[in-house]
């Protein structure tokens, strides 16, 4: 009788150290997989930075682009052909666009 409970207790220290055993196998696996998780929310990250300072990027070279056919367009008109008001009001336009122009050739005042 007494060999028959020495042989449940061995056997229940076998099964508690198996289970142990299994739970740091169990924990290690989790924290590889939380770090992996970690790195791919971090790459993701990465990527979305990297695409709104592209779009960003892109959206500003769009407004370069319609700023200067706004320019070319004003530019374009004809003074003569147009009434008082309206010559005062792009005459000062193309003045402007002209010292933006000449600013950005001759580089930042000093």
């Amino acid at each position: 009788m007494h060999d028959l409970s020495v042989q449940k207790i061995e056997l229940f220290k076998e099964t508690e150290v198996e289970r142990k055993a299994r739970l740091d196998e169990m924990v290690s696996l989790e924290k590889v997989k939380v770090e992996e998780a970690r790195e791919h929310r971090e790459m993701m990250l990465e990527l979305e930075r990297e695409r709104l300072a592209m779009e960003q990027k892109r959206l500003q070279m769009e407004a370069e682009k319609k700023e200067k056919e706004e320019d070319e367009r004003i530019l374009a008109i004809n003074l003569d052909q147009c009434q008082p008001m309206q010559r005062i009001y792009y005459q000062a336009l193309q003045e402007d666009i002209l010292q933006k122009m000449m600013s950005r050739w001759n580089g930042p005042s000093q």
